[in-house]
């Protein structure tokens, strides 16, 4: 069983009158690198705040490494901060900026470089310590600041946003230095964002939140593939969601009627005759055929309203007889030329089954 780290124990936080963290419970395991997902508002900074002592909770208890901390000061907490900003000092050079929180520990002067100088080498800076603040890019000082949190060798490394202020291709390599970053360390990571694809590519779990609950906690697979509600499949990726009710049952099987179309699927959720239900899919999920072929099973009659190639996938936007959009994402083959369905192509659409979700109606 994994070892805890961190525990958020019925914990509530109020600005204004206004409900910001409301009654959260969380076990946060040590070493694994653990992300809060959510929009804006949602509370994810807030939660970090309080772990960090930057903000105190109204209620509940903040627990780091088996310590109670609700009173403990932010900087007695073995717990280091990169902000979304970065707060890097403008005045000192890179080794000052890393050095910074080692020298306010008094530390010896030789331990002090050969952990700038290590620090450095993990973030790929090496050599740059003479450099001043305003001479980096945007990616170098977030090492930087990335580099002036591990230096102090904390318990946990807290990550607000840190690269929201990146353009796409430079976040991406940073996606990838961060996972293996949080490899080499073996330290706990919590990080915040809003960015689904972030959250998939470099989680260990994800929470997800919103209105100040958590909707769902669980690894990215189970995040994208089992979404618990409708936020959390819509949230989280693209989604299609039909309306549906359930008209027979067979054990763990039952049959719905979706769209005019009897479909079978699962009934993981003991769902019973006559409910009204939710069926989510992914656009990965679903199959298109031309109607000039036979469709394997029942499917929806529509046709191709928008096109749109994107190298490795084709998107399509289909328009069903019924009025409803569904979007189809399928895998660009070179050598199948046929895959470019035409504008306004007679198609039917169906998907995989045992890929779906069913919820029921809320």
């Amino acid at each position: 069983m994994a070892e805890t780290i961190v525990s958020l124990k019925r914990v509530t936080k109020q600005f204004e009158n206004q409900m910001v963290v409301d009654d959260i419970s969380l076990e946060i395991h040590k070493g694994e690198f653990l992300t809060f997902l959510g929009p804006s508002g949602c509370g994810k900074t807030t939660i970090l705040r309080m772990i960090s002592g930057l903000e105190t909770c109204d209620s509940g208890e903040v627990v780091i490494n088996g310590i109670l901390s609700n009173d403990i000061p932010a900087s007695k907490r073995d717990v280091n901060t990169v902000f979304q900003s970065y707060a890097l000092f403008p005045h000192m050079n890179v080794y000052d900026n890393i050095a910074f929180g080692l020298k306010l520990k008094k530390k010896n002067t030789s331990i002090i470089r050969d952990r700038v100088e290590e620090a450095l080498d993990m973030v790929k800076l090496p050599g740059h310590g003479e450099r001043r603040i305003q001479q980096l890019s945007g990616g170098q000082q977030q090492r930087v600041a990335i580099a002036r949190a591990i230096v102090n060798e904390p318990l946990i490394l807290l990550l607000d946003e840190p690269l929201s202020a990146l353009d796409y291709k430079l976040r991406k390599e940073m996606r990838l230095e961060l996972r293996q970053l949080h490899r080499k360390l073996g330290i706990t990571f919590v990080f915040v964002t809003h960015d689904q694809e972030e959250a998939l590519i470099l989680s260990d779990r994800i929470v997800v939140m919103n209105h100040g609950k958590i909707e769902q906690t669980g690894k990215p697979k189970e995040i994208y593939e089992e979404p618990e509600n409708l936020f959390v499949a819509q949230f989280v990726g693209e989604s299609n969601l039909f309306n549906g009710e359930v008209t027979h049952t067979h054990g763990d099987q039952m049959e719905i009627l979706v769209q005019g179309v009897t479909m079978r699927v699962r009934n993981r959720r003991g769902l019973a005759v006559g409910e009204k239900i939710q069926i989510l899919l992914r656009p990965e999920d679903m199959v298109i055929q031309r109607v000039s072929e036979r469709c394997n099973q029942p499917c929806f009659p529509g046709k191709v309203e928008e096109l749109i190639y994107k190298g490795t996938t084709v998107d399509l936007v289909i328009r069903l007889d019924t009025g409803k959009k569904v979007f189809v994402s399928e895998f660009f083959n070179e050598d199948a030329e046929e895959i470019f369905y035409g504008q306004g192509e007679a198609v039917g659409i169906s998907w995989i089954q045992g890929w779906e979700v069913v919820l029921p109606h809320g």
